[in-house]
Protein backbone atom coordinates (compact mmCIF):
# COMPACT_ATOMS: atom_id res chain seq x y z
CA UNK A 1 0.00 0.00 0.00
CA UNK A 2 2.85 2.24 0.69
CA UNK A 3 3.88 2.16 -2.99
CA UNK A 4 0.42 3.05 -4.24
CA UNK A 5 -0.11 6.05 -1.65
CA UNK A 6 3.65 7.42 -2.04
CA UNK A 7 2.88 7.12 -5.65
CA UNK A 8 -0.32 9.12 -5.66
CA UNK A 9 1.11 11.87 -3.72
CA UNK A 10 4.06 12.34 -6.19
CA UNK A 11 1.90 12.36 -9.07
CA UNK A 12 -0.55 15.04 -7.55
CA UNK A 13 2.57 17.09 -5.80
CA UNK A 14 3.64 17.90 -9.47
CA UNK A 15 -0.03 19.16 -10.37
CA UNK A 16 -0.01 21.35 -7.32
CA UNK A 17 3.72 22.31 -8.36
CA UNK A 18 3.08 23.05 -11.85
CA UNK A 19 -0.06 25.21 -10.85
CA UNK A 20 -3.70 24.52 -11.60
CA UNK A 21 -6.91 26.87 -12.17
CA UNK A 22 -8.15 28.56 -8.87
CA UNK A 23 -11.45 29.04 -10.60
CA UNK A 24 -14.16 28.23 -8.74
CA UNK A 25 -16.06 24.84 -9.67
CA UNK A 26 -19.07 24.29 -7.23
CA UNK A 27 -20.16 24.22 -3.89
CA UNK A 28 -19.15 21.11 -1.70
CA UNK A 29 -21.27 19.43 0.71
CA UNK A 30 -20.68 21.79 3.25
CA UNK A 31 -21.44 24.66 1.46
CA UNK A 32 -17.89 25.46 1.05
CA UNK A 33 -16.68 26.80 -2.45
CA UNK A 34 -14.68 24.27 -4.56
CA UNK A 35 -12.17 25.10 -6.52
CA UNK A 36 -10.82 23.25 -9.98
CA UNK A 37 -7.56 22.58 -8.27
CA UNK A 38 -9.74 20.69 -5.57
CA UNK A 39 -11.79 18.41 -8.16
CA UNK A 40 -9.19 18.11 -10.42
CA UNK A 41 -6.69 16.50 -7.69
CA UNK A 42 -9.62 14.95 -5.93
CA UNK A 43 -10.51 13.07 -9.31
CA UNK A 44 -6.59 11.72 -9.98
CA UNK A 45 -6.59 10.48 -6.40
CA UNK A 46 -10.18 8.24 -7.06
CA UNK A 47 -8.84 6.93 -10.54
CA UNK A 48 -5.21 6.12 -9.12
CA UNK A 49 -7.45 4.26 -6.22
CA UNK A 50 -9.99 2.82 -8.45
CA UNK A 51 -6.44 1.54 -10.58
CA UNK A 52 -4.50 0.48 -7.88
CA UNK A 53 -5.85 -0.26 -4.44
CA UNK A 54 -7.00 -3.88 -4.39
CA UNK A 55 -9.34 -3.55 -1.41
CA UNK A 56 -13.18 -3.37 -1.56
CA UNK A 57 -13.74 -0.18 -0.03
CA UNK A 58 -16.14 3.02 0.11
CA UNK A 59 -14.66 6.65 -1.10
CA UNK A 60 -15.38 9.42 0.91
CA UNK A 61 -14.31 13.07 0.53
CA UNK A 62 -16.12 16.49 1.49
CA UNK A 63 -15.79 17.59 -2.48
CA UNK A 64 -17.83 14.39 -2.94
CA UNK A 65 -21.83 14.80 -2.68
CA UNK A 66 -22.23 10.83 -2.72
CA UNK A 67 -19.88 7.73 -1.56
CA UNK A 68 -18.23 5.95 -4.75
CA UNK A 69 -17.63 2.21 -4.34
CA UNK A 70 -14.48 0.48 -5.91
CA UNK A 71 -13.91 -3.29 -6.41
CA UNK A 72 -17.42 -3.65 -5.80
CA UNK A 73 -16.95 -7.54 -6.90
CA UNK A 74 -14.59 -8.72 -4.02
CA UNK A 75 -15.79 -10.66 -1.07
CA UNK A 76 -16.43 -9.50 2.25
CA UNK A 77 -17.58 -5.75 3.65
CA UNK A 78 -16.30 -2.33 2.57
CA UNK A 79 -13.15 -0.91 4.16
CA UNK A 80 -13.26 3.25 4.37
CA UNK A 81 -10.94 5.56 1.94
CA UNK A 82 -10.94 9.39 3.58
CA UNK A 83 -9.30 11.69 1.75
CA UNK A 84 -8.71 15.42 1.70
CA UNK A 85 -7.01 16.06 -1.45
CA UNK A 86 -5.44 19.80 -1.04
CA UNK A 87 -6.05 20.64 2.65
CA UNK A 88 -5.18 24.60 3.03
CA UNK A 89 -7.05 25.53 -0.69
CA UNK A 90 -7.19 28.74 0.71
CA UNK A 91 -3.20 28.62 1.05
CA UNK A 92 -3.06 28.07 -2.20
CA UNK A 93 -5.62 30.61 -4.02
CA UNK A 94 -3.33 32.64 -2.19
CA UNK A 95 0.24 31.30 -3.39
CA UNK A 96 1.25 30.51 0.50
CA UNK A 97 3.37 27.37 -0.30
CA UNK A 98 1.56 25.50 2.49
CA UNK A 99 -0.49 22.87 0.90
CA UNK A 100 -1.30 19.26 1.61
CA UNK A 101 -2.43 15.44 1.23
CA UNK A 102 -4.43 13.21 3.12
CA UNK A 103 -5.55 9.57 2.67
CA UNK A 104 -6.62 7.35 5.62
CA UNK A 105 -8.17 4.05 5.31
CA UNK A 106 -10.29 1.87 7.82
CA UNK A 107 -11.66 -1.37 7.87
CA UNK A 108 -15.33 -1.81 8.35
CA UNK A 109 -15.22 -2.20 12.42
CA UNK A 110 -13.91 1.95 11.79
CA UNK A 111 -10.04 0.60 12.52
CA UNK A 112 -7.83 2.44 10.50
CA UNK A 113 -5.34 0.27 8.87
CA UNK A 114 -3.10 2.64 6.46
CA UNK A 115 -2.38 6.50 6.17
CA UNK A 116 -0.73 8.64 4.26
CA UNK A 117 -0.01 12.96 4.48
CA UNK A 118 2.04 14.82 2.50
CA UNK A 119 2.97 18.58 1.97
CA UNK A 120 3.18 19.07 -1.03
CA UNK A 121 5.78 21.84 -1.06
CA UNK A 122 7.89 20.87 1.26
CA UNK A 123 7.87 16.86 0.40
CA UNK A 124 7.67 15.76 3.90
CA UNK A 125 5.57 13.27 4.39
CA UNK A 126 4.25 9.98 6.51
CA UNK A 127 3.07 6.56 5.88
CA UNK A 128 1.87 3.82 8.17
CA UNK A 129 0.04 1.03 8.17
CA UNK A 130 -0.78 -1.55 11.50
CA UNK A 131 2.93 -2.76 12.18
CA UNK A 132 4.86 0.20 11.23
CA UNK A 133 5.22 4.55 10.56
CA UNK A 134 7.58 5.73 7.73
CA UNK A 135 8.55 9.06 7.57
CA UNK A 136 10.35 10.72 4.33
CA UNK A 137 13.45 10.97 5.82
CA UNK A 138 15.48 9.87 8.59
CA UNK A 139 16.15 13.13 10.05
CA UNK A 140 12.03 13.60 10.08
CA UNK A 141 11.44 12.82 13.48
CA UNK A 142 14.85 13.42 14.87
CA UNK A 143 15.08 14.12 18.90
CA UNK A 144 15.08 17.56 19.67
CA UNK A 145 14.04 19.44 22.96
CA UNK A 146 10.56 20.15 23.30
CA UNK A 147 9.92 23.83 21.21
CA UNK A 148 7.54 26.35 22.63
CA UNK A 149 5.67 26.77 19.27
CA UNK A 150 1.69 26.47 19.49
CA UNK A 151 -0.29 26.34 16.46
CA UNK A 152 -3.45 27.81 17.99
CA UNK A 153 -6.90 28.49 15.82
CA UNK A 154 -9.80 29.84 17.33
CA UNK A 155 -12.58 32.05 16.74
CA UNK A 156 -15.72 33.74 18.99
CA UNK A 157 -14.61 33.08 22.57
CA UNK A 158 -16.22 33.44 25.20
CA UNK A 159 -15.78 36.03 27.44
CA UNK A 160 -15.36 33.17 30.23
CA UNK A 161 -12.56 31.64 28.08
CA UNK A 162 -10.50 34.79 27.86
CA UNK A 163 -8.31 33.98 30.84
CA UNK A 164 -7.78 30.44 29.69
CA UNK A 165 -6.75 31.58 26.39
CA UNK A 166 -4.71 33.89 27.91
CA UNK A 167 -2.28 32.06 30.51
CA UNK A 168 -2.07 29.55 27.58
CA UNK A 169 -0.89 31.56 24.76
CA UNK A 170 1.49 33.02 27.51
CA UNK A 171 3.07 29.57 28.47
CA UNK A 172 4.11 29.42 25.12
CA UNK A 173 7.21 31.84 22.99
CA UNK A 174 5.64 31.31 19.49
CA UNK A 175 2.31 31.11 18.58
CA UNK A 176 0.90 30.57 14.89
CA UNK A 177 -1.62 29.38 13.20
CA UNK A 178 -0.75 28.54 9.21
CA UNK A 179 -3.93 26.79 7.42
CA UNK A 180 -3.70 23.75 6.67
CA UNK A 181 -4.00 21.28 9.46
CA UNK A 182 -2.65 18.36 7.82
CA UNK A 183 0.69 20.59 7.65
CA UNK A 184 0.21 21.66 11.04
CA UNK A 185 0.03 18.48 12.56
CA UNK A 186 2.79 16.99 10.40
CA UNK A 187 4.94 19.64 12.55
CA UNK A 188 4.03 18.29 15.62
CA UNK A 189 5.36 14.82 14.76
CA UNK A 190 8.73 16.71 13.35
CA UNK A 191 9.18 18.51 16.52
CA UNK A 192 8.75 21.27 14.87
CA UNK A 193 5.97 22.25 17.39
CA UNK A 194 4.58 21.40 20.84
CA UNK A 195 0.97 20.70 19.91
CA UNK A 196 -2.07 21.91 17.25
CA UNK A 197 -5.48 23.18 19.01
CA UNK A 198 -8.21 24.04 16.86
CA UNK A 199 -10.67 24.95 18.63
CA UNK A 200 -12.98 27.06 15.78
CA UNK A 201 -15.35 24.07 15.45
CA UNK A 202 -14.96 23.58 11.78
CA UNK A 203 -12.54 20.49 11.19
CA UNK A 204 -13.92 17.43 10.11
CA UNK A 205 -13.00 14.13 9.57
CA UNK A 206 -11.07 14.26 6.32
CA UNK A 207 -9.15 17.27 7.91
CA UNK A 208 -7.51 14.61 10.91
CA UNK A 209 -8.13 11.70 9.82
CA UNK A 210 -4.76 10.24 9.01
CA UNK A 211 -3.34 10.65 12.61
CA UNK A 212 -5.48 8.30 14.25
CA UNK A 213 -3.11 5.63 12.87
CA UNK A 214 -0.17 7.76 13.05
CA UNK A 215 -0.43 9.13 16.97
CA UNK A 216 -1.02 5.34 17.86
CA UNK A 217 2.32 4.55 16.47
CA UNK A 218 4.18 7.65 18.10
CA UNK A 219 2.50 8.00 21.40
CA UNK A 220 0.50 11.15 20.56
CA UNK A 221 -2.85 11.98 22.25
CA UNK A 222 -5.79 13.06 18.86
CA UNK A 223 -8.16 14.71 21.64
CA UNK A 224 -11.17 16.92 21.36
CA UNK A 225 -11.13 20.10 23.56
CA UNK A 226 -11.46 18.78 26.70
CA UNK A 227 -8.60 16.09 26.13
CA UNK A 228 -11.00 13.45 25.25
CA UNK A 229 -9.97 10.84 22.81
CA UNK A 230 -12.22 11.39 19.56
CA UNK A 231 -14.26 7.89 19.27
CA UNK A 232 -15.62 7.29 15.48
CA UNK A 233 -19.64 6.41 15.77
CA UNK A 234 -19.85 7.07 11.88
CA UNK A 235 -17.58 8.79 9.14
CA UNK A 236 -19.70 11.73 8.82
CA UNK A 237 -17.76 14.34 6.51
CA UNK A 238 -19.77 17.32 7.86
CA UNK A 239 -19.75 16.55 11.62
CA UNK A 240 -17.44 19.13 12.88
CA UNK A 241 -14.55 18.82 15.79
CA UNK A 242 -12.44 20.52 18.00
CA UNK A 243 -9.16 19.41 18.14
CA UNK A 244 -5.99 18.90 20.39
CA UNK A 245 -3.03 16.99 19.10
CA UNK A 246 0.13 16.86 21.22
CA UNK A 247 2.19 14.52 23.42
CA UNK A 248 0.74 13.67 26.45
CA UNK A 249 2.72 15.92 28.96
CA UNK A 250 1.85 18.71 26.65
CA UNK A 251 -1.56 18.20 26.44
CA UNK A 252 -2.17 18.21 30.11
CA UNK A 253 -0.56 21.11 30.19
CA UNK A 254 -2.86 22.53 27.78
CA UNK A 255 -6.19 21.24 29.70
CA UNK A 256 -4.76 22.18 32.84
CA UNK A 257 -3.78 25.48 31.63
Amino acid sequence: MFKILSGIFNECRRYVLNGLSKKRAEKNKKGDITKYFDKYIENLIILRLKEKCKLKAEILSEELHEKILINKKFLGKNNYIIIDPVDGSDNYVAGIPFVCMGISIFDNKKIPIYSFVGNYYSGDWIYADKKKVVFSSKNFTQKQKDKKILIYTFSKLKLSNIKHLEKLINSFDIIRSLGATIGEMILVVKGSAAAFVDIRGKLTLENFAPFFLISKHLGLKLTDAKGQDIVLNNFSMTQRHNIIFAKCKVLKKIIKD
